[in-house]
């Protein structure tokens, strides 16, 4: 049986680094730095799903974790660009990154690592299993209709698994040069903020793009409902864009499909400006 606990949320670091770089500019030099993932002492039980998650990264991906990744739990309220510190999970959410005056230097900044299609059955931990089971719980309660399948779910046989893994990274170079030569009033502010001591952008993350779960019913479905979820029903999730689904299969169990972006590893720079 599942237990409904808090999510984790890793941000108890005060950002402090070790190695770095910098970007010329005319007037003033912004240096970042990456932020080390030996200066972050997690809780109890951090070491180990840190180690899990990275061994479904590399094998799904066939590649090796980045360096200096910190592992963030199933993370949906920071996202790579975003600003944060031991205080706040994401302080830049009125701020972009963009620059609204000229669009087309977007593509400088970002870099699509890798990704790969996993469809990987997550059987580990019951923390780990916890994790997906509270945003199972909380997606169907959040769904109206369909937030009585809470009651139907038979915990003790229910298998997760995830979808995709994508590794994407922001260029801390040309944000940095970006920033310097900029005029447009909300990158001025973004920038004002990513130099304040104490805060630090999420410049690289290890994304999944949602997961499924299947689980036999606790109660029988009636005729009405069989007919429904056979044919595969929608619903939206909060007010993001996001979807999922629900389909009964020809084993009887339902699955439930959550198409939902969450950040599980982080890499955090610094930034700062010659005065």
């Amino acid at each position: 049986m599942f237990k409904i606990l808090k999510p984790f949320i890793l941000f108890g670091l005060g950002f402090t680094s070790l190695t770095g770089c910098k970007s010329e500019a005319d007037k003033k030099t912004m240096h970042f730095e990456v932020v080390s993932d030996s200066l972050y002492v997690g809780p109890n039980n951090y070491k180990a799903r840190f180690t899990e998650w990275k061994k479904i990264y590399e094998e799904c991906m066939q590649n090796r974790l980045f360096q200096n990744a910190l592992y963030m739990g199933l993370q949906e309220n920071v996202h790579i660009g975003s600003i944060s510190n031991q205080h706040a999970t994401n302080i830049s959410k009125q701020f972009s990154i963009f620059d609204t005056s000229n669009r087309k230097h977007i593509i400088n900044l970002f870099a699509v690592i890798n990704n790969a299609n996993c469809y990987t059955k997550i059987n580990l931990s019951k923390d780990l299993q916890n994790d997906f089971y509270i945003e199972l719980i909380k997606t169907l309660k959040n769904s109206g209709q369909y937030q009585y399948l809470t009651e139907y779910i038979d915990t003790g046989q229910i298998n997760f698994k995830i979808t995709t893994i994508a590794d994407n990274s922001l260029r801390p170079d040309s944000l940095a040069s970006l920033l310097q030569r900029t005029r447009d009033s909300s990158l001025l502010q973004f920038k004002q903020t990513l130099v304040t001591p104490g805060n630090a952008l999420l410049a690289r993350t290890a994304m999944i793009f949602g997961f499924y779960c299947e689980f036999p019913l606790k109660r029988k479905l009636s005729l009405e409902e069989e007919k429904k979820f056979g044919n595969e029903v929608f619903f939206k999730i909060g007010d993001t864009g996001d979807k999922g689904s629900i389909r009964l299969l020809s084993n009887q169990n339902l699955q439930v499909m959550i198409n939902k972006y969450y950040t599980v590893f982080g890499q955090f720079f610094v930034f700062k400006e010659d005065k």
